[in-house]
């Protein structure tokens, strides 16, 4: 396994106001140091709209 679970993510992120922004930018730019030293690669085909909604929806998940 390779990344936090949604759920994981869903609950670090719920009090975070600026988590949809964040993280739909680490989608499409992809990002590191977060979960550990493996880094997500970048998403480029995946639209900022795309990525936000995503996003939405991982977040929903608590």
């Amino acid at each position: 396994m390779i990344g936090p679970a949604y759920k994981a993510v869903a609950e670090r992120y719920a009090k975070d106001e600026a988590a949809v922004t964040k993280l739909s930018e680490k989608v499409v730019k992809g990002g590191g140091g977060s979960w550990g030293e493996t880094p997500m690669p970048a998403q480029a085909s995946v639209t900022p709209a795309e990525a936000e909604t995503l996003v939405k929806w991982i977040l929903s998940l608590q």
